[in-house]
């Protein structure tokens, strides 16, 4: 998803649009990054034009390394031209692809206009902690008035909420990204029906 936005690739692309936006957008860049485009090309679910590639062939792990390395080498390139701002949400629930990726990301950014924004729950674990340029802020959960306050700008204020917030506090215990997912949950399932701020319940949930 972070690299169709890079190339403003959307539903409605055909394989050579896609092909064209890549290739059109790496080489404009910069002609040295043409090495990274089979990688990008095949993560991007484009068919490789080159029968002879031996991308197919490849050691699995090898061309994992190198996927990163492509993706890793056009960031730091683009970040020559402008600083770059890159967003991963929620690493507690990552997979292993996205982490190497992260792995692979977090080893270069200290010497380039990059920022790595990521944020994850305390049960997350990573290896950047001794890194100089790494830096935690820690979001403590909210006080119950705070909370409340935070429930009360989410839910609204209708009779039909009366034990809902009681609800939510008890199993997010005050942490406000946490109280939002689960207000969106309950309004996705149709438990609340109505706009954020103005919700009734309909059913228990």
């Amino acid at each position: 998803e972070l690299l169709k936005g890079y190339f403003d690739i959307t539903v409605e692309d055909d394989e050579r649009k896609r092909r064209e936006k890549i290739g059109g957008k790496v080489l404009m860049l910069d002609r040295s990054l043409e090495e990274t485009l089979p990688y990008l090309f095949s993560l991007l679910g484009v068919t490789e034009p080159d029968p002879q590639s031996s991308l197919p062939q490849m050691d699995p792990q090898i061309r994992r390394r190198r996927t990163f390395e492509a993706i890793k080498k056009l960031f730091l390139r683009e970040s020559l031209n402008r600083p770059l701002l890159l967003i991963f949400e929620d690493l507690h629930w990552i997979d292993s692809e996205t982490q190497g990726l992260l792995d692979t990301l977090s080893e270069s950014v200290a010497s380039a206009r990059l920022l790595l924004l990521v944020n994850y729950r305390p049960e997350y674990r990573h290896e950047w902690g001794s890194k100089t340029y790494y830096t935690q802020l820690r979001l403590s959960p909210l006080g119950r008035e705070e909370a409340e306050e935070l429930l009360t700008f989410l839910l609204g204020n209708d009779p039909s909420l009366k034990a809902l917030p009681q609800l939510i506090l008890t199993k997010t215990e005050g942490t406000p990204f946490f109280m939002e997912e689960v207000v969106q949950t309950l309004a996705e399932e149709g438990v609340l029906s109505g706009d954020r701020g103005q919700y009734r319940l309909e059913q228990a949930p």
